[in-house]
């Protein structure tokens, strides 16, 4: 099995850690990693996934969506995206008064969370609270976000919203992908640039 510690990782999480209290020099933890993984991020060139996902399914009737939003599912943004897409360049459409399961998964040993708040705030250094009640991996505002996490929430209202990694500053950097919900929608989708 690969693995590697977290001083290899270089400054970028060392400093996070630090700043956090979590990174011990002395007790260098080595940082798992799937066999046969290559870790994404600004010194891979890649941008291929490690496997495919199916990102959505759907009940119309029960009007309920299963989604699935992976953190580092390729080397876009050095790394820093969800399903291959960041900055708001790709996104979910979600009929209101849907309900919303999430599961999560970060392909990363970097820390990377999942909250979902209204687009404007993808700005802003700190994500704060969900804006819908239950939409958010535990601590995402922390470094303590489990690998996997699953979630569940109401669309209850329509507007703009985004799927926003709530570690600082990862937003910021472009971190995010968009939520639109609105009353028009028949059916949920997951758009992309190509589509």
């Amino acid at each position: 099995m690969m693995k590697k510690t977290a001083t290899a990782l270089g400054l970028g999480l060392g400093a996070t850690s630090l700043l956090f209290g979590i990174f011990h020099p002395e007790k260098e933890a080595p940082l798992p990693f799937p066999e046969g993984a290559e870790v994404c991020g600004p010194k891979t060139t890649a941008n291929a996934p490690k496997k495919k996902v199916n990102f959505l399914s759907q009940d119309a009737d029960k009007k309920e969506v299963n989604l699935t939003i992976v953190a580092t599912y390729n080397a876009d943004n050095h790394g820093m995206n969800f399903n291959g897409y960041s900055k708001g360049n790709a996104g979910y459409q979600i009929p209101t008064g849907w309900k919303v399961n999430v599961t999560f998964e970060n392909w990363s040993p970097v820390p990377h969370s999942v909250v979902v708040v209204e687009d404007r705030v993808t700005r802003k250094p700190q994500m704060g609270q969900p804006y819908f009640d239950g939409a958010t991996t535990p601590n995402a505002n922390l470094a303590t976000t489990p690998k996997e996490a699953k979630f569940s929430f109401e669309v209850d209202e329509p507007g703009d919203f985004a799927f926003a990694c709530g570690f600082p500053a990862h937003a910021a950097s472009g971190h995010w992908i968009k939520l639109e919900v609105s009353d028009d929608y028949e059916k949920a989708e997951f758009v992309t640039p190509e589509k």
